[in-house]
């Protein structure tokens, strides 16, 4: 065969390298070891002692003695992606000397650190979290009632229309219905659920064509539901069978509730009774100061009682485990026990102080009535507490509760701060409860 024709041979090879895998065609040069990269676009040469550049196409020179070698080693330029460190290493890949690792950063893998890693594989996103993998790191879509990074934290309790801890003048609406030639109002603030009575509920006046309710919570807040209600009024069912949500910043400017992922307002379903509580959540949740509920469609008359659920922004407005239990009993000690008639079966032990526990003997009572009595809760670990609610009890029919109270706190259980007023820098005395029932507003979180 003729030199042309071997020459012919060697070109139509070259081409055909060309057109697949670049280090198929082996463009490094003396020996060197073509590696592919992150695409069929890149490669990088692993040259041997003596030869540099990207195609080990250059001589190293050799230093004297007193020089120090011009040669920066394997890890110049960097072999390594996505911000891999290149560290020299006597390590084999395979049969193959390669001189360098890549250490990789969190989120990626692969010889050169090519790899992101999908997160998701890993199901971080609880309680029906949706994961939704990113460039070395992922986020979780929360159903409503759940928050935090990892949707592990519930955001679903009352913010306070039942309990009281909203005022009066925090629930507004557009008209109250008055009956009995007017001696008889349904107020917007009779508007909290299981509220009881004869006048028991929020009656929207009957010539008012676009009724609404509205929650002022006095700061933004996280909403991740509604429960309403209905009631009777003059023994006929009245009841709220669906309704449209708004909220607002400003109590001006406000934004109707969407069905995700549209423009249309999404229409809640209501109550089908007066008096079977019916809830709803929100999902993504409102992050809002006002919420307002605009009755749609009604029975009768538009008569609501309701309560709004969420959390503080912060995430600091859940319980933290007395009542639940979540707390267990060898965290709360005491500094003394009644017994009443002096019988152990009758100790009032500081595990029972569990707010609305049942029983006879459901509370906490020291064994002297005195100023130095204390109640104690170890936490395990350090957590912020930013509220608390106090309830009494009855002893075989007497009614007895804590008037008044100081706190303390310590992060050894030996060094304690009385907590003071920041204004007075006084010890603060609160106040507790007025009544056997009567509580106060809790919020905390770790």
């Amino acid at each position: 065969m003729s030199r042309t024709v071997l020459a012919w041979l060697a070109l139509c090879g070259s081409l055909a390298l060309a057109r697949g895998d670049l280090c198929d065609s082996n463009p490094c040069r003396n020996g060197g070891i073509c590696l592919s990269g992150l695409n069929d676009d890149f490669y990088s040469c692993e040259c041997p002692e003596g030869f540099t550049d990207p195609n080990c196409s250059s001589v190293v020179e050799v230093a004297s003695i007193e020089e120090e070698p011009t040669s920066a080693g394997p890890c110049l330029p960097n072999p390594c992606h996505n911000g891999g460190m290149c560290e020299i290493s006597e390590a084999y890949r395979g049969d193959t000397f390669i001189g360098y690792v890549c250490k990789c950063p969190e989120g990626f893998n692969g010889i050169h650190c090519q790899h992101n890693v999908n997160e998701c594989e890993a199901e971080p996103c609880k309680n029906g979290g949706i994961c939704t993998d990113l460039v070395a790191n992922y986020s979780c879509e929360c159903p409503g009632e759940f928050m935090g990074r990892n949707c592990q934290q519930r955001c679903s309790g009352p913010l306070g229309i039942e309990g009281g801890i909203v005022s009066n003048q925090q629930i507004t609406a557009s008209s109250t219905h008055r009956a009995l030639f007017g001696l008889q109002k349904w107020y917007p603030y009779y508007a909290r659920l299981n509220k009881k009575g004869l006048v028991n509920a929020w009656t929207a006046a009957e010539n008012d064509r676009w009724p609404w309710i509205q929650i002022n919570l006095q700061k933004k807040m996280r909403v991740t539901g509604v429960i309403t209600q209905g009631a009777k009024r003059i023994g006929s069912p009245e009841y709220v069978k669906s309704y449209k949500i708004a909220y607002s910043n400003d109590g001006k400017s406000w934004t109707m509730y969407k069905v995700k992922g549209t423009n249309e307002d999404m229409v809640f379903r209501g109550n089908v009774d007066n008096n079977t509580p019916y809830a709803n959540s929100f999902t993504p949740p409102i992050k809002s100061q006002y919420v307002r509920l605009y009755p749609q469609v009604c029975r009768r008359h538009c008569t609501l009682r309701m309560e709004l659920l969420g959390c503080e922004l912060s995430g600091c407005s859940e319980p933290l485990g007395m009542k639940s239990g979540h707390i267990q009993d060898y965290q709360i000690s005491a500094s003394s026990v009644f017994r009443t008639l002096n019988m152990d079966m009758f100790a009032w032990e500081p595990r029972k102080a569990r707010l609305d526990k049942q029983g006879k003997v459901n509370a906490w009572t020291s064994g002297h009535n005195d100023q130095s009595q204390w109640l104690q809760v170890d936490l395990l670990v350090p957590t912020k507490v930013t509220g608390i609610i106090t309830q009494g009890a009855k002893d075989f029919g007497h009614v007895q509760f804590v008037g008044s109270y100081k706190l303390a706190y310590s992060n050894d259980g030996e060094h304690w701060i009385i907590y003071q007023d920041e204004k007075q820098k006084k010890d603060k005395m609160t106040k507790a409860i007025q009544s056997l029932s009567e509580h106060s507003k809790n919020a905390s979180c770790q």
